[in-house]
């Protein structure tokens, strides 16, 4: 849709109709520039979508373990795997910050925040 804009030609882009021909027809050495800049945006837009979908993995099981506290039973959080997991929670943290204000990430905006919120 985008090189279409780009070059103001239209084509159909079903996979039994569209051909090679059709993007040699819109002469895209003109658009360099501007079909450069598109394909770079898209290539850090996967980027983004790549690290939500590894944060979502992330914390998709995530498992506390708890350890005896006095003659309570098990009632604290054990503290080497917690801190694994908040070391975890501050990278994710950062990521998803940086995330929030990086301006290829205005696809996923609602599920940036909606991690941010979590």
């Amino acid at each position: 849709q985008q090189v279409m804009a780009v070059t103001g030609k239209t084509f159909s882009l079903s996979e039994d109709v569209f051909k090679l021909q059709h993007l040699l027809d819109t002469n895209l050495l003109s658009y360099y520039e501007e079909l450069e800049e598109l394909t770079s945006a898209a290539v850090k837009e996967e980027q983004v979508e790549v690290k939500l979908a590894a944060i979502q993995e992330d914390w998709a099981d995530q498992v506390l373990t708890f350890a005896n506290y006095k003659h309570r039973g098990n009632v604290i959080l054990q503290g080497g795997a917690t801190a694994e997991i908040v070391e975890k929670l501050e990278d994710s943290q950062m990521a998803l910050g940086s995330m929030a204000t990086n301006r290829y990430s205005a696809p996923f905006r609602d599920e940036v925040q909606g991690w941010i919120i979590k």
